[in-house]
């Protein structure tokens, strides 16, 4: 990170009263989003002569920006409330035929879980949650062996909350291409961190991510991407009237029809131009356009590698495999307990997860080696 964009960022988290090494539970938002939403609510307060083009324009201005983070197409973006929703939308959405199987992996973020599970009720499909057994992680050969016949689609976090585990997106999305299984993942633990490359990207359906964590959003918000394949099998099956092409003009709303908007916008959100909500995402997707996702990911696994190097091994066991690690770093305490741990750490205003029983630690832009170094302080207590 040259010193240009770290005096950027030390601006934008001059406000970040601890040390905080959470990201995965709530991403703290930069201080323009301070501005942008102040922006939001004077236009809340007093909306006086507000444009209703203006206004309906704000969830396209943030499409945008969301397609440019991901190098694709704005009509292949949509607004959500939440990983699960967006879940939802294909769980009761997708074309199933009798016979018809989901698959995802035991013990997954239930985002990823209990859409599945309560979609099977209506006996469209067959959800098999897979376990791993003695596999550290999903691969294609274990695919192979566990998938059943008629499995149509496979759904999986990229980053695992509990453990930090990072996937190969590309040898499973080619195995699942192979296969004609549609492939939705989960970034939510990822996406803001890191990039999602264009050979990633290129294997996957649909990619659902949680603005609020990496991406340093509001709670209360997602976005997804679907590909034209996706869009092919996926029906939207909430009537909406924004998403109607005549919702455009004020003046016209009564014509009704069922059509809807163009490419992923047939699956938004109601009032998805939310001004407050909009105006933080439009602070953190700035902050994040401005600094870059690769030089954000380069800096996090400068920290994280740090760490590695200089955590006390005696007292710690690496949860988190070296090989498959991005952001967050999950360790176990030799003896002792996790809970009083993040207790302690807390007294020290080092702020830190605890889950499934592992510290989870996360490692992202506004992080510096100093608090590093009082993290490792207080685990070597």
């Amino acid at each position: 990170m040259d010193s240009t964009t770290k005096s950027l960022v030390e601006k934008e988290y001059a406000h970040l009263s601890s040390i905080y090494f959470n990201s995965a539970y709530f991403g703290p938002s930069p201080i323009r989003s301070k501005e942008t939403i102040t922006a939001a609510m004077n236009r809340e307060l007093d909306p006086s002569f507000y444009a209703y083009d203006d206004w309906m324009s704000i969830s396209e201005k943030l499409r945008v920006k969301f397609a440019d983070l991901l190098g694709v197409s704005p009509d292949t973006i949509t607004h959500s409330t939440s990983s699960s929703d967006v879940i939802n939308i294909i769980a009761n959405g997708f074309i199933f035929e009798k016979g018809d199987r989901v698959a995802a992996v035991d013990r997954d973020y239930p985002s990823n879980i209990l859409p599945w599970m309560l979609a099977e009720r209506h006996g469209k499909f067959a959800f098999d949650k897979h376990s791993l057994g003695s596999e550290l992680l999903p691969t294609s050969e274990w695919l192979e062996r566990v998938l059943k016949p008629k499995t149509k689609i496979f759904n999986m976090s990229y980053v695992t909350f509990d453990t930090g585990k990072k996937m190969d997106l590309v040898s499973i999305g080619k195995f699942l291409k192979s296969k004609n299984i549609l492939f939705v993942v989960d970034a939510t633990q990822a996406l803001g961190g890191l990039e999602i490359t264009e050979e990633e990207l290129s294997y996957i359906d649909i990619l659902t991510c949680s603005s609020y964590k990496w991406m340093l959003g509001p709670y209360g918000h997602a976005f997804a991407y679907f590909n034209e394949r996706a869009q092919d099998s996926i029906y939207h099956l909430n009537a909406n009237w924004i998403l109607s092409p005549n919702s455009k003009q004020v003046y016209n709303l009564l014509d009704y029809t069922t059509e809807t908007l163009p490419g992923a916008r047939q699956y938004d959100r109601g009032q998805a131009a939310n001004l407050l909500c909009s105006g933080c995402l439009e602070g953190s997707l700035s902050f994040l356009k401005e600094v870059g996702l690769k030089t954000i990911r380069e800096h996090n696994l400068n920290l994280r590698n740090y760490f590695l190097e200089n955590f006390p091994k005696k007292k710690y066991s690496l949860i988190t495999p070296i090989e498959h690690m991005a952001n967050i770093v999950c360790l176990k305490a030799v003896s002792g307990d996790s809970i009083a741990l993040e207790a302690e750490l807390k007294k020290r205003n080092v702020d830190v997860s605890v889950r499934q029983g592992n510290i989870r630690l996360s490692f992202h832009v506004f992080n510096t080696k100093p608090q590093v170094d009082e993290l490792i302080k207080g685990l070597d207590l």
